[in-house]
């Protein structure tokens, strides 16, 4: 029971520490808007490149190109580009450390191995997510609800620091004129859930072999004797 704790404890503390790198992002590309640039620009295109790819790999189906074109007009692909950056840092930087502070018992290159099949694990639960939506629009439209929530929450913590972090006003004021940050919510959201399976997966994949104490050694070799004396 305190191995399964400790597991759900380091995924929230991965997507909590992705959340608000996606947050620092942020605030980062409205101080320095034209530095980033070239970044919003390549994460763009590598959005539009996704949503291409998986165009063509359901092109002639219906509840595919159903989902993809909702993908291509609802789902801000290029926040989500931006927010792999944050996962991958959250995961190797906050993730590890937690699991081994809270007394994880797997060795640092496990640790890495979970980190690395995190990261995509996260990438492709929330593309799924984005894309099959339009098969469970209720429950979708609950998770966006949450997830606005949990965005203007974050707006109005940014506001009340006022402008001891720079760019926050900014940022605030953007984001009142109809800029969305939803969708890095759901993607700290799937880092939580994906960073759970797979550590559950490598649980059950390298758990060993239950040993018997000697008293059930004792019991089975008398078994095994009583058998074949």
């Amino acid at each position: 029971m305190l191995a399964w704790l400790r597991r759900l404890i380091v995924s929230v503390g991965i997507g909590g520490a992705s959340y608000a790198l996606m947050l620092g992002i942020m605030v980062l590309s409205v101080v320095y808007d034209q530095e980033f640039e070239p970044v919003i620009t390549f994460a763009f295109d590598a959005g539009r490149s996704i949503t291409n790819w998986l165009d063509s790999l359901v092109s002639g189906t219906y509840w595919g190109q159903i989902a993809v074109n909702h993908l291509r007009e609802r789902v801000n692909m290029t926040h989500v580009v931006l927010s792999v950056p944050a996962i991958v840092i959250a995961t190797i930087f906050v993730g590890i450390p937690l699991n081994w502070f809270l007394g994880g018992t797997r060795s640092a290159l496990q640790r890495i191995a979970i980190a690395l099949v995190s990261v995509p694990a996260t990438v492709m639960l929330a593309v799924t997510l984005f894309t099959f939506n339009a098969l469970l629009p209720e429950t979708y439209a609950a998770l966006l609800r949450f997830a606005d929530w949990i965005w203007q929450a974050s707006l109005s913590a940014l506001s009340s620091r006022g402008d001891s972090i720079p760019g926050t006003t900014k940022l605030v004021n953007i984001a009142r004129q109809g800029f969305s940050g939803h969708h890095y919510v759901i993607m700290a959201l799937c880092s939580v859930v994906a960073s759970f399976l797979v550590n559950a997966a490598f649980a059950f994949a390298t758990k060993p072999p239950e040993t018997l104490s000697p008293a059930q050694l004792a019991v089975a070799w008398k078994n095994n004797h009583d058998q074949h004396p």
